[in-house]
């Protein structure tokens, strides 16, 4: 009976010992591919990287571009509405007469 305990207890520390190995193992060797996998695309990200700074900094030089249109045609739109109550103001009056 006693050797069957022994048997039953050593057959379970066996059991989480290679456990402890077998995740421990597969740690490594999962760090060892992500690096090496990393290394290879370095550069590949690198230059993704600076092409999407050069588009990010060319939307930047459209938008600043269409901003300067929008506040000149504000600023149109403005002396049309001027010249336009102006006109409405010159209109009444004749009107009036």
């Amino acid at each position: 009976m006693i050797e069957t305990i022994q048997v039953a207890i050593s057959a379970v520390v066996g059991g989480v010992v290679t456990g402890v190995f077998g995740v421990w193992l597969q740690r490594t060797k999962n760090k060892g591919t992500n690096e090496s996998v990393y290394a290879d695309h370095t550069q590949e990200l690198f230059d993704r990287l600076d092409k999407i700074t050069q588009e990010r900094d060319d939307l930047k030089e459209q938008v600043i571009k269409l901003n300067n249109l929008v506040q000149k045609q504000s600023n149109i739109i403005d002396s049309l509405n001027e010249q336009v109550g102006k006109l409405n103001e010159k209109f009444d009056s004749m009107e009036e007469k």
